[in-house]
């Protein structure tokens, strides 16, 4: 019997060793507050960041091509910059964040869930009549 588990078990060990070297890459990336404090002591980046933590830092769209065209340098905004403001538009978006799909999905998914838990609640929760004394 020890001898059919044992290839389970490496394959397990395997396969937690293979996920855990697979993390480990994202471990050692710049946080984007890691980042902000960096500039925010004294108004410049002193680290050496990747373009893609910076971009991801600032919300920038991903720079994509090749060296064919030079790219600008990011410019990153100082601590004392205020945003710009949000362009007003002269019509307002009365859609909801969802699609009656979703809400549609919710009941027909969660309105027997629920039913099936109170059902359960009330038979579980009912004494029953041999535990009643004198009843």
């Amino acid at each position: 019997m020890a001898k059919n588990r044992r290839p389970m078990v490496v394959a397990a060990a395997s396969l937690l060793a293979f996920l855990s070297l697979l993390s480990a890459g994202t471990a050692y990336a710049a946080t984007p507050q890691k980042i902000y404090r960096d500039l925010a002591d004294n108004g410049q980046l002193d680290g050496h960041y990747t373009r893609a933590e910076i971009e991801r830092a600032f919300d920038l769209p991903p720079s994509v091509g090749t060296d064919e065209h030079p790219r600008e340098p990011i410019r990153v905004p100082q601590a004392n910059e205020a945003a710009p403001a949000p362009q007003a538009t002269g019509k307002t978006d009365r859609r909801v964040p969802f699609s009656a799909l979703d809400a549609v999905l919710l009941a027909a998914v969660g309105g027997p869930l629920l039913l099936i838990g109170a059902g359960l609640r009330r038979r579980l929760s009912e004494p029953s009549k041999a535990q009643v004394v004198g009843g």
